[in-house]
């Protein structure tokens, strides 16, 4: 699946970008204007200036030019709470560099800032007129559907293709090189993940599919979602009526 034009990464805080390593660096590549928005600080744990220069670093090692990364600097953990500030600074983003594709992370109720990350993404794309509609894809992280424990890269199942960017040995090698690139999160996040994910992406790629029809003001599965169950994401003290009280605000 190839692409030349612009695309634009949307994501949460600065490591979500794992789940598009060779996505993304395969745009850069084929020659794709790559440009990547951060909505919040990411200095939930730690401060901005250490996750920035994580991923100044990691995108780097993709080819991606540094005049290319957007910081919108949102407080980490609380982007519901300025859902309409970041729609419209999205929407202005999205207005000036008109990319053809936008890559976000998936809606699956793994943590509030993704799926809002997410959203944003949605609805500040619909508000830009004087573009046309990019193609928009979503990407997983983790999500815990029919789970007790977090599942990372699977999708919550919706009626849309799953899409696969193949990945060789030496991309694998290549993806774990640029994840040690984020070393503040190493045990909190990226450790769980690589426990269980280069298996899969040795035998499948990296998954993505365009977005489905999602209805935002109802959940992305039946029952309790990540970040009303997982004890670290539960110290931030939202549940889905927050989120969509959030969400109803710009949509």
């Amino acid at each position: 699946m190839k692409m030349s034009g612009k695309a634009l990464f949307v994501f949460a805080h600065q490591d979500d970008e794992i789940s598009y390593i060779i996505r993304m660096r395969n745009l850069v590549r084929e020659g794709c204007e790559v440009h990547v928005a951060w909505m919040t600080d990411g200095a939930y744990f730690v401060p901005f200036e250490v996750r920035q220069s994580e991923s100044l670093r990691a995108m780097k090692m993709m080819g991606v030019r540094e005049e290319n990364l957007h910081f919108l600097k949102f407080p980490d953990g609380r982007s519901i709470r300025f859902a309409n500030r970041i729609v419209e600074k999205l929407a202005l983003l999205i207005e000036d560099i008109k990319p053809d594709e936008i890559y976000t992370i998936a809606y699956e109720g793994g943590h509030p800032d993704h799926d809002f990350a997410h959203v944003a993404a949605v609805v500040s794309s619909r508000r830009v007129a004087k573009c046309k509609t990019p193609v928009l894809y979503e990407a997983p992280l983790y999500n815990s559907y029919r789970s007790l424990i977090p599942v990372y890269s699977r999708f919550v199942p919706a009626p849309s293709p799953v899409l696969m960017t193949p990945t060789r040995m030496s991309d694998v090698f290549f993806k774990l090189k640029v994840v040690c690139s984020y070393r503040s999160q190493f045990w909190i996040a990226i450790l769980p993940i690589f426990l269980l994910d280069p298996v899969r992406t040795m035998a499948r790629g990296e998954p993505f599919r365009k977005i489905p029809d999602w209805n935002y003001l109802q959940p992305p599965h039946e029952g309790k979602l990540g970040y009303e169950r997982l004890f670290v994401w539960r110290l931030l003290h939202i549940k889905f009526s927050d989120f969509r009280d959030a969400v109803a605000q710009v949509l």
